[in-house]
This record gives C-alpha cells, sequence and structure tokens, in this order.
C-alpha cells in the first residue's frame, strides 16, 4: 500500500539537501549532488535527502526533476534510482523469481528463527516505524507489523506478495540509495542481504541505514562473515549430502542453490564487518552467531527428503504459473495446510535450539545488533 505517512518519509534517492555541516554542506542546486558518496558518509551523518512532491500518480523532485511513479494499481511506490547505482541481482528478474516460487505463508524454521531474533533484538515499540530494507515478497514485513509497529519494505524487485500490497507500505527501490528521509524509520533490520553485495555495496547499504534510522536508531542484520566454527564442519558435511541425494533425485537441492546463485560474500571476518560498520558510521551494540546443527538436519536433509518424497507420491507440479508482460506477479507456490503449518511451527521450536545451546560460539553467520557511533 501507499498510505499518507510514507509519503511523508520518502525522498529523492540520489539528491542531498544543500543544507549539512561544515563538512559536507554545499552550495544549492543538483550540482551539489555529485558529490553524494563523500557527503553521505560525513561523521554527522551526512544531509538529509531532498523531499519529493506529491503530483497525482507520481512523486516529484525540485531539486533533479525527475518524476517516480505511484504504482497505486499494484500497491507500492517506484523509487528506484533512475541510472544504475551498481550490479543488479539476480532477483530483480522476473524468471528467477519464477524458478525460486514464493509461498504466502508467515515464516516458519529457519526463517522463523531469524525473524523471532530480529525481533528480540530490535524490540521495535507498538506504533514505531519500522523498515524491511531488502523485503522481497513482503512476508517478513507482514511478519514485523504483527506487534503493533508500522512495518514497511523496500526492494530492488517488485515481486511483493498480494497481502503484503495491501497490509503494508512498499517500494521498490536500491539499498544503495534509499529513498527516504533522515530518521524515517527508527528501526530497520536486513536479513540474507548484505551477502549478496560486494564490498562497496556492502558499505552504501550501511551508510544508507544509518541515515535512514538516524541518530538515535537501530539495525539488525543476519549476514555472515567467511569464517566458520568446528560446528560448520558438520553443516558442510550434510550439505555434501545433501548435494549426492540431489544427483540422485532424493531431494531437491535446486532451489537453495538457486537462492545461493548471486552471493558476492564481500565480508571476510566479524573485524572486517566492524571496519565496514565503523566507515559507515555504525558499531556493533549486540552479537550472536548461528551455528547450524538441528538446521542441518532437520530443515536441510529430513524435510527436503519429505518434500521431494510427497512430490513423486503426488505428481503435483505446484502452483499457478504468472502471467508475463509489465506489471506481472512473481510465481507464488501453494501455501501449506493447516497441519503442515502446524508441523513446521513445532519443527522451529526444535531449531531454535542452535541459537540457545551454541549462539556464544564464534562462526560466520550472526545476527548483529548495530547502532549509530557517537561523533
Amino acid at each position: 500500500m501507499i498510505s499518507a505517512a510514507l509519503l511523508e518519509r520518502v525522498a529523492c534517492p540520489v539528491c542531498l539537501e544543500s543544507a549539512g555541516c561544515a563538512q559536507c554542506s554545499s552550495p544549492a542546486g543538483h550540482a551539489g549532488c555529485g558529490a553524494y558518496a563523500r557527503r553521505a558518509r560525513c561523521a554527522c551523518g551526512g544531509p538529509d535527502k531532498v523531499r519529493l512532491q506529491v503530483r497525482a500518480d507520481s512523486l516529484f523532485c525540485p531539486c533533479c526533476a525527475h518524476s517516480y511513479a505511484l504504482r497505486r494499481d499494484l500497491g507500492y511506490a517506484d523509487l528506484a534510482p533512475a541510472g544504475p547505482v551498481g550490479e543488479v541481482t539476480q532477483y530483480a528478474d522476473h524468471e528467477f523469481q519464477e524458478r525460486l516460487g514464493t509461498t504466502d505463508a508467515e515464516p516458519v524454521l529457519s526463517a522463523r528463527v531469524k525473524a523471532d531474533m530480529m525481533r528480540r533484538m530490535l524490540a521495535p515499540d507498538a506504533g514505531q516505524a519500522v523498515l524491511d530494507l531488502g523485503c522481497g515478497a513482503g512476508k517478513l514485513a507482514l511478519y514485523a507489523g504483527r506487534d503493533g509497529a508500522r512495518a514497511a519494505g523496500v526492494d530492488v524487485a517488485p515481486f511483493f506478495l498480494a497481502r503484503a500490497a495491501a497490509a503494508v507500505d512498499l517500494v521498490r527501490g536500491d539499498l544503495r540509495r534509499l529513498p527516504f528521509r533522515k530518521g524515517a524509520f527508527p528501526r530497520a533490520y536486513s536479513l540474507d542481504v548484505l551477502e549478496h553485495l560486494d564490498e562497496p555495496g556492502v558499505v552504501d547499504v550501511l551508510v544508507e541505514a544509518r541515515r535512514t534510522v538516524g541518530p538515535t536508531g537501530r539495525l539488525f542484520v543476519y549476514t555472515h562473515a567467511m569464517e566458520s566454527s568446528a560446528l560448520a564442519r558438520f553443516q558442510r558435511g550434510v550439505n555434501r549430502l545433501a548435494r549426492r541425494l540431489g544427483r540422485a533425485g532424493l531431494i531437491d537441492h535446486e532451489r537453495e542453490a538457486l537462492r545461493k546463485s548471486d552471493h558476492v560474500n564481500a565480508i571476510r571476518s566479524h573485524e572486517h564487518f566492524e571496519a565496514l560498520c565503523a566507515e559507515a558510521g555504525l558499531e556493533m551494540a549486540e552479537r550472536r552467531y548461528y551455528n547450524v546443527v538441528v538446521k542441518a538436519v532437520v530443515e536441510d536433509l529430513g524435510l527436503r527428503l519429505y518434500e521431494q518424497a510427497r512430490r513423486r507420491r503426488s505428481g503435483a507440479g505446484g502452483g499457478q504459473r504468472p502471467e508475463t508482460g509489465a506489471g506481472a506477479k512473481a510465481w507464488t507456490a501453494p501455501a501449506p495446510g493447516r497441519l503442515a503449518l502446524a508441523a513446521a511451527l513445532a519443527l522451529t521450536w526444535l531449531l531454535k535450539l542452535d541459537v540457545v545451546l551454541f549462539g556464544g560460539i564464534r562462526t560466520g553467520p550472526f545476527f548483529g545488533l548495530l547502532r549509530p557511533r557517537a561523533r
């Protein structure tokens, strides 16, 4: 949806106001936006972005004179920069989304573990604005709003669930140039996103997030550094077994491989990530590690064996294929039945043992709560 509150928060993704501190202020006019990267990374938090003016079904930037579309028919505002910012993820491709498929159901299993860690560590207040950075179809934005927070989502690909488009504010935009005013969302989160970016892209996203949450805001991230614990050897063994079973046709290993197919994995270590955060004006307030032992057995192996066996017995092919062309939605897979959903929720509690038992053991995947650094 496109609410009045969202329209108060949006801004031109590429234009900065002239006012700033002594280091980042600039003469008025669009020429000052040419130094965007330097000005946005200023230690003060950078200048605010230029507020957009509502004009019927578009938003107009008085600085660069560009108009952005309000796709009211599809339930989102299209605020992606007119020019390229960096590499474009495969997730922006309609055919890729169709192959990946999306289930219109609440998050379960490891996705629920991550969502619940976000809610615990970020702890948004009722009525507080929360932004999902890289929201995908919008499932987690829907979940984030269950406790009364006013959730919104932004993603470079506009393949949003109809339920999300009707219930939460959605924006098509590039995380490296967020189209929001300073402090517009005091709470924000990013799950399974940073690993898709190169190092400059990671810093750009962190810089943009810092400005968007404001000086007292908080940012939650789930991603991974390129290191591992002794426990991770067990997971790698399960993954090798899963690949063999996939080649034998006993499990569907393609979807997981597809999901990770454009990972860049620019974060070399936790110290490297902290250095990138410092460059963006952020610091780590809390961190928990995600050593997956129970998940590896239950979700990555056992559940996939069960699902593939069930497909073979039923011969089911999945949900309705989408129409093609402008504004086409990505394929939505059938939602699980009530018994299947109840079983998945029960297994989710089992998967949470990975955080309870092993959350203090340093490994690559981690949950992090970030806050702006004091000047």
